[in-house]
């Protein structure tokens, strides 16, 4: 069975993204990458896509899922930006699927 990340995106369809943190074991690694906030929700800024890219291989690579849900959900961005040819691989998504229950997929 897979276990739960340390964090996931919550929200990356503008010039921030903005992660939740599940336990503290990742925010020493958020907070190099330029993430700042009170915990548990982070937010850090970004440029373009292509540093929006940069920074969701950064998460992908610390086991940061990325939400799933409607229109510009994190996962969707991230599948965006690889057809754009700005990231490669895949990304583990995490979709609510009740109350405090969550699935989690590679996509």
């Amino acid at each position: 069975m897979q276990t739960f990340p340390c964090a996931y995106v919550q929200q990356a369809d503008g010039n921030t993204v903005q992660v939740v943190l599940v336990d503290t074991t990742a925010q020493p690694a958020l907070r190099a990458l330029g993430f700042a906030g009170v915990p548990p929700v982070l937010h850090a800024p970004i440029a373009n896509d292509a540093a929006k890219a940069r920074m969701f291989a950064a998460l992908r690579d610390l086991g940061v899922a990325f939400s799933a849900g409607r229109e510009w959900c994190p996962a969707e961005v991230f599948g965006w930006l690889r057809e754009c040819g700005l990231l490669e691989g895949p990304c583990l998504r995490i979709a609510r699927t009740g109350r405090q229950q969550f699935q989690l997929t590679q996509a």
